[in-house]
């Protein structure tokens, strides 16, 4: 199945689409383009400088977005157009790509989408953007049936759609339909088929599914602030699962009903899943194989104190095909205290997260306790945030306990022609492991400073810090990395036409070392550039 016939066609069929687009720009009556251009340079020095993640030398990024909207003969248009160009591959592995190509028309009865199409149709059906186009249609004053059909690639870029070497992916046409009514002001239901064929492997072990899914789901609301919804779902697949490999033919179910209670101090939810361990969905959403309850309460007692609970649980081994059943019980609780001991500025908040897994060999209790506080000193702003993990294992395959510390101060100072904004940063953490009897243990701090310049439309800032990283198993290194990092951006005067016109210079310098001195590095990073809009 080939909706659409994007193959060789399909670089031909974009390019005449951003010609269309283009060309609507001179007819716009809402038209916006901004374009950022930057141009980096990095220096990596250093044994261990292989390491590094930055592309060394002198390297371009542009990105450009055109938006636009108006009315012709009675029909309301939109459309969009995005392209990037760079010769660093850690911004993209192709030097010049289309970000985004869009277009869509409506007489407020029938819409026409073309190009970047997404309609959400339902969890299990269709989720997933695809690059094709659309068709709804809906009068909403005459309450007829709410008609969609949709029709493209499931591609996550548009040079998937003409194959380019350096982004080759499999194939994944797509068709699907939805129609939805609405029987009551508080009752819909919708009907959905989506169908989903792969082609053209890029290995021997691609698999390629061929895919059909159709669902039901509808929606409730009997009382003000009580929704029911629901959704069942089956599918046929077809797997093939390397090249030579015959079609495998497989069927499956999956079924969710949710009710959600909003209304004074109090929203609470309820949730039942259940889905085959053969029930696939390719464009929407499910895990095969599971089982799961979930509920969720939350209570605002006061204007100072609330409270949240919720506890998920969940298994696999439906059909009894595995060996053995894996539980999950997931409970969870905690409480929110404003304006503690009478501090105005006050935010303490305490949770608590029970994980308990078991089946066959394989039984763990994890516990994880966090703790936060928000406050302000004088002048001065603080957020302290502790938590504690315990991880434990009946077979003695992890038994651990790990802590997180951090504390941020931040405060605002107003002077005659700046604003000052200085800010430290302390925190750590530390995992213990008690098999292996070793401690890793992580400090960082950093000083910050943001300094603005209204009356000069200046915004800048700068930070200094340290994180240490030290490690007792044996064979492992320590490390130290030393931190430099700057911003300064600035609209001029001479920019104010372009609207939002601005000057940016970033720089960063990162120094890592390690016990092992051939692991070694530094980066030296600097980045300026234009930003316009109009």
């Amino acid at each position: 199945m080939k909706p659409l016939g994007f193959n060789s066609l399909g670089k031909m069929w974009a390019i005449l689409l951003a010609f269309l687009l283009s060309a609507s720009t001179l007819y716009a009556d809402d038209l916006h383009i901004s374009n950022e251009f930057s141009l980096t340079h990095n220096h990596i020095s250093g044994p261990g400088q292989a390491s590094s993640s930055l592309t060394e030398g002198l390297r371009y990024l542009n990105v450009l977005g055109i938006t636009g909207a108006g009315q012709i003969k009675g029909f309301d248009y939109n459309f969009n157009f995005g392209g990037k160009a760079t010769d660093d591959n850690r911004n993209d592995v192709k030097s010049l790509s289309l970000t985004n190509l869009q277009g869509r028309i409506t007489d407020k009865i029938n819409t026409v989408n073309v190009g970047d199409t997404f309609e959400s149709f339902s969890q299990y059906s269709l989720g997933t953007s695809l690059k094709g186009a659309s068709y709804r249609f809906y009068d909403e004053v005459s309450n007829t049936p709410d008609v969609t059909v949709v029709s493209g690639l499931a591609y996550p870029r548009w040079d998937n759609v003409w194959r380019e070497r350096e982004t080759r992916t499999v194939e994944r046409s797509a068709f699907g339909s939805r129609i939805k009514y609405n029987f009551t002001p508080d009752f819909f239901a919708g009907a959905n088929l989506v169908v989903s064929d792969d082609d053209k492997r890029i290995r021997t072990t691609d698999p390629l599914y061929n895919n059909m899914v159709y669902s039901l789901d509808m929606e409730y609301r009997p009382i003000p602030g009580l929704t029911l919804r629901t959704e069942s779902a089956f599918n046929d697949t077809k797997l093939s699962e390397r090249e030579g490999a015959d079609y495998e033919i497989n069927h499956g179910y999956a079924h969710k009903i949710e009710a959600i209670g909003d209304g004074g101090p109090s929203r609470a939810s309820l949730e039942y899943e259940r889905i085959a361990p053969d029930f696939q969905t390719l464009l929407g959403s499910a895990t095969p194989d599971r089982e799961k309850a979930k509920a969720k309460w939350r209570y605002r007692y006061s204007k100072t104190l609330s409270i949240n609970t919720g506890f998920l649980w969940f298994r696999n081994n439906l059909e009894h095909q595995r060996a053995f059943t894996t539980n999950n019980y997931k409970p969870e609780a905690g409480i929110t205290v404003k304006r503690l001991f009478d501090r105005q500025y006050s935010t303490t908040s305490i949770s608590y997260k029970f994980d308990r897994k078991y089946g066959g060999t394989t039984s763990a209790s994890n516990h994880i306790t966090n703790f936060g506080y928000r406050d302000k000193f004088g002048i001065f702003d603080s957020e302290t945030n502790l938590g504690y993990t315990l991880y434990n294992t009946k077979n003695s395959v992890i038994d651990s306990k790990e802590y997180i510390y951090n504390t941020t101060l931040s405060s605002r100072h107003t002077l005659e022609k700046c604003i000052l904004k200085p800010s430290l940063y302390l925190g750590g953490w530390t995992a213990s492991d008690e098999l292996a009897d070793t401690k890793d243990v992580i400090y960082e701090y950093s000083l910050g400073l943001g300094v603005d310049i209204p009356d000069r439309k200046i915004t800048s800032d700068v930070r200094v810090g340290m994180n240490k990283f030290e490690k007792e198993a044996a064979g492992t290194d320590d490390s130290l990395k030393t931190f430099v990092v700057m911003s300064l951006y600035y609209r001029p005067d001479f920019l104010a036409k372009l609207n939002q016109g601005l000057l940016f210079l970033r720089a960063s310098i990162n120094d890592f070392n390690y016990t092992t001195e051939t692991r070694d590095f530094r980066e030296t990073s600097i980045t300026s550039g234009i930003n316009i809009q109009f």
